[in-house]
């Protein structure tokens, strides 16, 4: 007898090494500080630490970094045959003990975060699967070894990286763990909305 494993409806999260990303790390920490100094923050997912205004990039002096975000989005996002556009974008600072609560962005279609600065331990970017409550049982006592081959877990954590970008549907749920470190951690999340490429028309099924 052969028994064949197979994962069905998978979300496809990517990871993207941002091109040049060192060439303007500096200037872009210079310019988150600069900002913060002068900005009232928000609080949303965030327990702790300084969230921006997610209206923050419309600012002209950031247009050079929010270009460089979503160029290196669009290309990441490719395979998909939708144009993406910038719907909002925020600046997240964690100081030590600082974290977000597990949540999900509505009203949009792609999610994503870029890493700036990353201390060893400052918080790992966790999922949560969407299936947790629904398969909980299952999830529970899979084979560890298929578990692996089929990603077929009920959460899944990420190490941030600098000049790491990940991007994700915006129904998934997430959550930043507590920065363990003594430096800020600082991350600059963002949502896309899309729209069909010209020429492109909605799938049909007869």
């Amino acid at each position: 007898m052969h028994v064949y494993h197979r994962t069905l409806f998978p979300s496809i999260v990517s990871e993207v090494e941002c091109d040049y990303f060192k060439l303007i790390q500096s200037n872009l920490i210079d310019w988150i500080y600069n900002y913060q100094k002068n900005t009232d923050g928000v609080v949303l997912s965030n327990r702790g630490g300084w969230q921006s205004p997610s209206d923050f990039y419309l600012d002209d002096s950031f247009s050079e970094f929010a270009d460089y975000i979503l160029q290196n989005s669009l290309t990441a996002l490719s395979h998909y045959n939708l144009q993406f556009k910038m719907s909002n974008m925020w600046i997240n600072i964690n100081r030590k003990g600082d974290y977000n609560v597990v949540h999900n962005h509505s009203n949009s279609i792609i999610s994503g975060v870029l890493w700036i600065k990353t201390p060893d331990n400052c918080g790992l970017l966790k999922f949560l699967s969407p299936h947790s409550f629904t398969q909980s049982l299952l999830l529970d006592n899979v084979d560890s070894d298929v578990a692996k081959k089929q990603n077929y877990y009920s959460g899944y954590t990420f190490n941030p990286k600098e000049g790491t970008m990940i991007l994700f549907p915006s129904d998934l749920l997430h959550g930043v763990e507590p920065n363990e470190s003594d430096e800020d951690r600082i991350s600059i999340a963002f949502n896309l909305y899309a729209t069909y490429r010209s020429g492109t028309y909605p799938l049909t099924f007869d």
